[in-house]
């Protein structure tokens, strides 16, 4: 037999055990149940008996009281009990209702002769009433009520009887049902230790094989990491090599159009102010078709240095970060009606060139996407420097990110923004606000962005 059908088979039997001690633990649950609920209905049939004799007795001195000595307060048990009278015996009808007929006919007795013996004691009080204290005297002398009164007590004491001898029937019962249960719950108890002994042996083997297998499954999980976490650092270097290369491109792109085409249209308004000044006339069509090439040539020298800074900002090249950002805000929120605020630090950062770049671009991408999406009407753009890290924050007051998050982080220019905050060492995070609109946040250690101190001559 294979170790797994010994296993199995080892299990099987457990169960089986097990059930075994379910069961009995059951049945002496199940009985125990049985002979606490049959306790505690003798115990409610015995309080309710004894709640209707006590009122009887009590009634009965307070009458007594009352005729011997005149007092009112010594009415009240009795108005009590003819008040609770009705009540008390339902209550002790009910109570007897499940009881063997004997006892419910004693019950029924206790109760006809309860309501009898009220009626005699408001006879008696009816009598004092009428014939006065001494004949009502005279009449409680006499054995008048005690007869009423030993007949509730005897058939009072043979429905306590047969409660006492059905509880003491019970109680024999479930001892006897006891140790039956205990002596399953012991065979089976054996039989656990017994199996679980056997089965912590077959399952210490096992476990000893799939601790192999374990290590063995963990040591290529770590090979993989080791090869994912060398191709992800191998697509990290480069994608940022494209970016360099991409802004490389962009800022050899930016010098060829300043220089050659801005050469070639300033060369060109200067043509036509020239022609302008030699074909001098008054015809105003002639004046306003000057006019429209001259605002023609206007309009290509603004897209031209629109190109030119949006492919490699000169005021980042000749005057800093935040100048160039300062520009790229106001131009872009200019366009489009936006308010802006802007919070940047006393002193210009001394930082590389790939940072500088990266934090104009991230800056850039938020507000382009800004524009196109968030139906904003105000925009912060925060730099602050705390301790090692630059913190950029860009948030508006938009619509926020869509209900899919997923796809939005998906999207290339949060893409390309990540990126090149992680490139840097950094990280990145975009959050949904709470009132309302998106708030775009990168910290970047201080130590990988500020460009090294050049070494003294």
């Amino acid at each position: 037999m294979s170790s797994a059908a010994r296993q199995l088979l080892v299990v099987v039997l457990l169960l089986a055990a097990v059930l075994g001690l379910f069961v009995a633990a059951e049945s002496g649950q199940r009985q125990l149940a049985a002979a606490s609920r049959s306790v505690e209905r003798a115990a409610a049939r015995e309080r309710a008996l004894g709640d209707v004799l006590q009122m009887l007795t009590q009634a009965e001195s307070g009458q007594r009281g009352f005729i011997l000595t005149g007092e009112q307060k010594y009415l009240v048990p009795y108005q009590d009990g003819t008040a609770k009278l009705s009540t008390s015996l339902r209550h002790l009808t009910e109570v007897f209702a499940d009881a063997e007929p004997q006892e419910r006919a004693n019950v029924q007795q206790v109760a006809r002769l309860s309501e009898l013996k009220f009626a005699e004691l408001k006879q008696s009080l009816d009598l004092y009433r009428t014939s006065g204290r001494a004949a009502a005297v005279a009449l409680v002398r006499t054995d008048f009520g005690q007869q009423t009164m030993a007949q509730i007590t005897d058939y009072a004491s043979r429905a306590r009887a047969a409660e006492t001898a059905d509880m003491l029937d019970a109680s024999r019962s479930w001892r006897n049902d006891r140790w039956l249960s205990l002596g399953i719950m012991s065979g089976a108890l054996f039989a656990c230790v017994f199996l679980v002994l056997l089965l912590r042996r077959l399952v210490r083997r096992y476990m000893h094989s799939a601790q192999r297998e374990a290590e063995e499954a963990a040591e290529r999980e770590a090979q993989l990491e080791r090869v994912v976490k060398r191709r992800t650092e191998d697509l990290t270097e480069l994608s940022t090599q494209l970016q360099s290369v991409a802004e490389k491109e962009r800022a050899a792109l930016s010098r060829e159009l300043h220089d050659e085409l801005g050469g070639l249209l300033v060369a060109a308004r200067m043509d036509l102010s020239w022609l302008e000044e030699k074909v001098s006339t008054s015809d105003a069509e002639v004046q306003a078709q000057f006019k429209r090439v001259h605002e023609a040539l206007q309009a290509g020298v603004e897209l031209k240095r629109r190109v030119v800074e949006n492919l490699r900002p000169t005021l980042l090249d000749n005057l800093g970060l935040f100048p160039a950002l300062r520009w790229q805000v106001s131009d872009s929120c200019g366009r489009v009606g936006l308010n802006f605020l802007e919070r940047y630090p006393s002193e210009e950062l001394d930082l590389s060139p790939e940072a500088s770049i990266a934090i104009f671009r991230i800056v850039q991408e938020a507000l382009t996407n800004i524009l196109k999406h968030a139906n904003a009407r105000n925009v912060e753009v925060s730099i602050e420097s705390q301790e090692k890290w630059l913190t950029i924050t860009i948030r508006d007051d938009g619509v926020g990110l869509p209900l899919d998050r997923r796809r939005a982080l998906r999207s290339h220019g949060l893409a390309s923004m990540r990126h090149r905050a992680i490139g840097l060492g950094g990280q990145w995070r975009i959050i949904r606000r709470a009132e309302r609109g998106t708030e775009i946040e990168v910290r970047l250690p201080l130590e990988r962005i500020v460009r090294a101190a050049a070494p003294p001559h």
